[in-house]
């Protein structure tokens, strides 16, 4: 199945603090996968077109926030 939406991962680390991570593209039951974790949380926000995705990642990175 084809990718449909474009993913950012928001994570919430005990330890790191929040950060957030450019995923691209990717299947929904993949994206969701990453919302799994065993030590503090995830959340995938998602995005129907490149064009939110990237505007989205730029309004992270000018907040100060950190983005990988």
């Amino acid at each position: 199945m084809k990718a449909k939406y474009y993913w950012i991962k928001e994570r919430h680390n005990p330890q790191l603090g929040t950060y957030y991570t450019a995923y691209g593209r990717l299947p929904f039951k993949e994206a969701m996968a990453h919302e799994k974790s065993i030590y503090g949380s995830n959340t995938m926000h998602k995005y129907a077109t490149e064009d939110e995705y990237l505007n989205a990642l730029a309004a992270l990175r000018d907040r100060g926030e950190r983005v990988h």
